[in-house]
């Protein structure tokens, strides 16, 4: 768990939200899920012993910490096991939170301590996972991975010296621990040692207005890139809907002054009740792409063709020293009779930069 976390690096990551209304126009959208388990709802990493994980219980139920059994795994510098687990106890009400914290952080957080121990020792480097049993219910980092610089994200979202609430809208935790991870996509940020709201967290379930709030985050290393918007939409389409574009088109420029190599990849999209499938091929409603799958694509001069996303990193392209390029993204819905109809459903893609 080490505290070296400003040193250069020469990778970066952006990671561009984007959103869109499927389905018929007047269907209405969907209010967001009731969480069915525990999630994390604050993340300290203070000064010194200062450190706090706060987990929420919006299920509407009281959940039994004992029985499930629920755990906290810590793995420490980019460790892919964990190296500490901390078992909970106790019972959480309806609507409550159950607060970790060092048993040497300062007495206005051991204030909203339900359980003090040395054993939380993590550092801006290291992840936590919540499970119950096997299973896990979210994640807070990316195993197997140590970021170094600046810990996970940007400041002032970054995991270094920052307290961060997830927000409102968020009702699951993430529950793939090996995914890329960056904090700005659901938390917001507060300053070093700000333990005010820790010990009560609530949840946002009102309708969802279809708005678009894309946003990107930049890690501070040697290779550079910006992104021209952060707004993009691929408006209210049908299931079934093939190639429509998203607006406007995203300019990706290289803000360095030698060459990189671009990658992207997409992500399964979701929404109240409904989840699709990410796949990589050619396929159309029409032949193979079946229900509850569907096609990502980036479109740019640079390549003869669309280049189709997965959820793995693919090489898009290699920029010179201060190029700009403009990609324009593509969706092939989920074909009639799949999930989603009238709802606001969710996906991401995720750019990486390395420094040739």
């Amino acid at each position: 768990m080490t505290r070296n976390l400003r040193s250069p690096a020469r990778r970066r990551a952006v990671t561009l939200l984007l959103t869109g209304l499927i389905g018929s126009a007047w269907a209405p959208v969907a209010s967001a899920a009731t969480p069915t388990d525990l999630f994390i709802s604050e993340y300290l990493e203070g000064s010194s012993n200062n450190k706090a994980i706060e987990i929420y219980n919006g299920t509407g139920a009281p959940v039994v910490l004992d029985a499930g059994p629920y755990v906290l795994d810590l793995y420490a510098n980019g460790s892919a096991t964990a190296g500490t687990t901390i078992s909970l106890i106790g019972t959480i009400e309806i609507g409550d939170v159950f607060v970790i914290a060092h048993s040497s952080a300062t007495a206005s957080i051991l204030a909203a301590a339900n359980l003090a121990t040395a054993a939380l020792n993590f550092n801006g480097n290291d992840v936590l996972v919540l499970r119950k049993g096997a299973a896990v219910l979210d994640s807070f980092g990316q195993v197997g991975i140590d970021p170094i610089l600046p810990g996970w994200g940007t400041d002032p979202f970054d995991s270094v010296d920052n307290t961060l609430r997830r927000r409102p809208a968020v009702t699951a935790g993430d529950t793939n621990p090996t995914d890329l991870f960056d904090p700005v996509l659901e938390y917001d940020s507060y300053p070093l040692d700000t333990a005010d709201g820790l010990g009560s967290h609530s949840i946002d379930a009102s309708s969802d207005t279809g708005g678009v709030d894309a946003v990107v985050s930049i890690a501070a290393a040697a290779a550079c890139i910006e992104l021209s918007t952060s707004a993009i939409d691929f408006g209210t389409l049908t299931l079934g809907a093939e190639d429509q574009p998203a607006t406007p088109a995203i300019t990706v420029s290289n803000c360095s002054s030698f060459g990189e190599s671009l990658f992207a990849r997409g992500t399964h999209a979701s929404g109240s009740d409904a989840a699709w499938s990410l796949v990589d091929n050619g396929a159309t409603c029409a032949d193979t792409l079946g229900l509850d799958s569907y096609r990502l694509n980036l479109a740019t001069a640079a390549l003869p063709a669309p280049l189709g996303l997965s959820t793995s990193n693919k090489a898009v392209q290699s920029l010179t020293a201060g190029e700009d390029v403009d990609h324009v993204a593509r969706i092939f819905t989920a074909c009639p009779g799949s999930s989603g109809a009238g709802v606001v459903m969710t996906m991401a893609i995720h750019y990486l930069v390395t420094a040739d």
